[in-house]
């Protein structure tokens, strides 16, 4: 079940994406900056894309 997911490349490296998004954001709060803003969007969004995209397969696969 969870294979399907994790041998898609589309999803695997948009989860990786919003990570590593994550990370330099808490990089850059941490350094008083003000880029950390956008940096949480942008990986929220993408965790939200992510998981519409594991959720359409997974519901693919096992219908």
């Amino acid at each position: 079940m969870i294979y399907t997911m994790l041998k898609d490349v589309k999803t695997m490296l948009s989860f990786s994406a919003s990570i590593i998004g994550s990370i330099i954001a808490i990089l850059l709060a941490a350094r008083d900056l003000d880029g950390w803003v956008f940096f949480i969007v942008l990986s929220l969004l993408l965790l939200a894309l992510s998981v519409t995209r594991a959720s359409r397969l997974y519901n693919q696969k096992n219908t």
